[in-house]
């Protein structure tokens, strides 16, 4: 799945919107909800969000599965009469909670790991507390860390908060591992405070890793001098 990335780059778009409808990575990669599986379909859906002027709506499926009575696999949530919890792939979809309703800004992808890494950049207002962030995700489906420099345009060197800015990272010590109800919290994401949070920052992203980067913004405007477009990020 994570090859099918780019599939909706070159889509015309003067036709009719597409529904990517009851997608997910199965067979043995997948097997009952693997971290592998999880940053495909990440991948993936960091190319639809690219693309949402052509998609107009995706869902994930299955999305329930009772583990008494497992007809299909993977699936987002595993339950029984006691107990539940979020397979990798429910984690992914986590981290495009914002995005509906947001801007989708102009990113530039510049790295020599083009067929493992993939990234975006939208900017969204909590709707809680009425702040503004600008959203980085990042999915490395390779085998080694990256570097990245990220240079947002647009911006005054003093428009990105320190405090509230954050990185989530969801990763594990192995690409087949998963949630269970032993350990249900095996592959689930975690949060940090972004110390070098900037508008101009480098970053390491881990290797089979979905990163995504809050970066608190002073202000809602991010429109470039001169112009009337939004600012392009360069990752």
């Amino acid at each position: 799945m994570f090859s099918k990335t780019h599939k909706f780059d070159h889509t015309s778009r003067t036709g009719p919107k597409a529904f990517v409808s009851e997608y997910a990575v199965t067979g043995n990669d997948a097997g009952t909800g693997s971290l592998l599986a999880a940053l495909a379909e990440g991948g993936f859906l960091i190319g639809l969000e690219k693309n949402s002027d052509v998609v107009a709506m995706a869902s994930y499926a299955p999305l329930f599965v009772n583990a008494n009575d497992r007809r299909w696999k993977p699936d987002a949530i595993v339950f029984n009469s006691a107990q539940l919890y979020g397979t990798p792939s429910y984690w992914v979809q986590q981290f495009f909670r914002e995005s509906s309703g947001a801007t989708l800004l102009n990113a530039t992808l510049l790295t020599n790991s083009s067929s493992s890494i993939v990234a975006s950049a939208i900017s969204w207002e909590d709707s809680e507390n009425a702040k503004s962030y600008l959203r980085i995700k990042v999915v490395n489906l390779g085998s080694s860390s990256v570097n990245l420099k990220v240079s947002v345009d647009g911006l005054g060197p003093n428009s990105i908060k320190l405090s509230g800015s954050t990185k989530t990272q969801l990763t594990s010590t192995n690409l087949k591992d998963e949630n269970s109800f032993m350990e249900p919290n095996k592959v689930v994401p975690s949060l940090t405070l972004l110390e070098n949070a900037a508008k101009d920052m480098d970053v390491v992203i881990s290797p089979y890793s979905f990163t995504s980067f809050d970066l608190l913004r002073e202000s809602v405007s991010m429109k470039m001098e001169g112009t009337d477009s939004f600012s392009r990020s360069s990752i």
